[in-house]
């Protein structure tokens, strides 16, 4: 079974799937903070330990 991959903003589950995940609802030219979402790989049904996603600006 492939791995796939969880994004969490705080405890909230905002997004599951497979490599490459793309977070959207943004709002347009927004820096979002690094640690504000986490990522997780999950490998039969257990999560990795949570890894702050880096800042990064939203596109316009």
């Amino acid at each position: 079974m492939a791995d796939t991959f969880r994004i969490y903003k705080g405890k909230e589950k905002v997004l599951e799937g497979s490599s490459p995940l793309t977070i959207t609802g943004l709002t347009a030219s927004t820096d979002v903070k690094k640690g504000t979402y986490q990522a997780v790989r999950v490998r039969d049904g257990k999560e990795s330990a949570k890894v702050d996603i880096p800042a990064f600006r939203t596109t316009a």
